[in-house]
């Protein structure tokens, strides 16, 4: 199902502003400009201004480092039209020697409270806790997404989504039994956190959204017979790392593996007129948690809570292939290689299966002299495309994520014009757009669970694989206030009258 971003409005209101603050409270952050962008590891310092117009009491202040999507399905009536979902709360422990000891922000007075937050590299495990078909599908939901409608380009993205990372500051007064914000100051910052190469999709029939190979019939012209059978493969290309702000990324490369089967040994391989690369990039949402990894499988989506998706395309290349240098090989002697059956057999049955063959050759030597003689030729060739993606002030290229309610992936499309009709030849391979790390993971950082058990089970198998030192018992006189212990009992003779 497809969705447009047609007449809709963000899921947050005013996201779209740096800051929210309060006249009488404002969050400060060290060396901050409206465009910077901060990854895994960055250090986001400053302190919270508070400058109260009258005496304003308050019992606790909190100032909290968090991460939250929010998705709001327009065309599905029956589901719950707005979702939000925190994924990350870091709460900064105040000194009581930063506050007021009366609890009492003094009108005409300045009061600065210091915080500091480190971006996380990982979520913890609390923030994926419903279920997922695989641990693989959980592993990337506890990996922190990028920011969301954040930023001053277009992201791609519809606006029913949204990923807002911000410091959230409030002062609150306790009375009655509840609890009443006297003032409140919000800073949102734009996060483009590290996020490494995976390992290529495994791509089966089932996943309908890629096409890593494709067969077509190439003929000369409309109404003529059929030359031979052309078949295009795809590898799934490297990952394209962005730098840590978004502004630069790698170059990646695809090869496209081409065979072609002529009808006749005497037909020349077609010439491939052009090769076209776009880019599609995929949003998808959900109103509750998914639990796969919505890229893969069916297109259709049959299950009782529908998730979205919202599609772009950007063009990357259109190339004229010039010339192409083409392999020619045995067909015959391929297929033989390539079969995983043994061709060993006994001596009296390979006899019987010469003779049975002999005899079926001569029955259809008639019928097969009427045929003409099918080609055991073909031709096999590759190129390589080099390729970037660029970001710049009106597009932007997010990295590949996939999270409890939001996933991005990326396609890409090719096709090939090959022959005198131009027959198109379109394959769809998955592409990776990843983020480099810049922070490595310091040694006070809470380790992810997976690091932990297998660090667990290291020392486990290190204490098992120690050496024991076994001491031989010190000769001497045993001494008779001691009780005896096994060993000695074992050795004493017992004499029998």
């Amino acid at each position: 199902m497809s969705a447009s971003s047609q007449g809709t409005t963000r899921p947050f209101k005013g996201s779209k502003n740096s800051s929210i603050q309060n006249p009488a409270m404002e969050v400060k952050i060290d060396q901050h400009f409206n465009a910077k962008v901060y990854t895994s590891g960055s250090t986001i310092a400053g302190h919270v201004a508070v400058r109260a117009s009258k005496d304003t009491a308050f019992d606790n202040l909190d100032i909290v480092f968090v991460g939250i999507s929010a998705t709001r399905l327009d065309f599905v009536q029956q589901y719950p039209s707005h979702s939000f979902r925190p994924f990350l709360k870091i709460r900064m422990p105040i000194q009581e020697s930063d506050l007021p000891g009366d609890r009492i922000f003094r009108a005409g007075s300045e009061y600065k409270i210091p915080f500091h937050f480190v971006v996380p590299h990982q979520l913890t495990i609390g923030a994926c806790n419903h279920a997922c078909l695989s641990q693989d599908v959980r592993e990337r939901h506890l990996r922190l997404p990028p920011s969301l409608g954040a930023w001053e380009a277009d992201d791609q993205a519809p606006d029913m989504t949204q990923i807002e990372y911000a410091i959230n500051a409030k002062a609150i007064q306790l009375g009655n039994g509840a609890a009443s914000k006297v003032m409140e100051a919000h800073h949102i910052l734009k996060v483009l956190p590290s996020l490494p190469e995976d390992a290529p999709l495994d791509i089966t029939f089932r996943d309908e959204w890629y096409k890593l190979s494709k067969t077509k019939t190439i003929r000369k012209s409309l109404f003529s017979s059929k030359t031979g059978q052309f078949t295009a493969s795809a590898i799934q290309p490297n990952a394209v790392i962005l730098s840590a702000d978004g502004h630069k990324s790698s170059m990646t490369s695809v090869r496209i593996n081409m065979e072609y089967a002529p009808s006749s040994a005497e037909t020349a391989p077609p010439k491939i007129n052009s090769v076209t690369g776009k880019l599609v990039s995929t949003t998808f949402f959900s109103a509750v948690p998914v639990d796969h990894l919505p890229n893969l499988g069916s297109r259709t989506n049959c299950e009782s809570t529908p998730c979205l998706n919202y599609t772009t395309t950007h063009s990357l290349f259109t190339l004229p292939v010039e010339s192409v240098s083409w392999m020619q090989q045995d067909a015959s002697s391929r297929s033989r290689r390539d079969s995983g059956y043994s061709s060993t057999v006994m001596e009296g049955d390979a006899s019987e299966s010469d003779s049975s063959e002999r005899r079926r050759r001569q029955s259809s030597k008639g019928k097969s002299s009427k045929k003409p003689k099918l080609s055991t030729v073909i031709h096999t060739t590759d190129i390589a495309i080099p390729f970037t993606v660029s970001n710049s002030n009106k597009k932007l290229f997010l990295p590949s994520f996939h999270s409890c309610l939001i996933s991005r992936s990326y396609t890409l499309q090719l096709s090939l014009c090959v022959g005198p009709t131009n027959t198109a030849i379109s394959l769809a391979v998955p592409l990776q757009i990843g983020v480099e790390t810049i922070h490595e993971p310091q040694g006070h950082e809470l380790p992810s669970f997976e690091s932990a058990l297998a660090q667990a089970e290291e020392e486990e198998a290190d204490a098992y694989l120690q050496p024991r030192v076994i001491h031989a018992p010190m000769s001497g006189l045993h001494n008779d206030t001691a009780l005896p212990g096994y060993n000695e009992l074992s050795r004493r003779t017992i004499g029998v009258a």
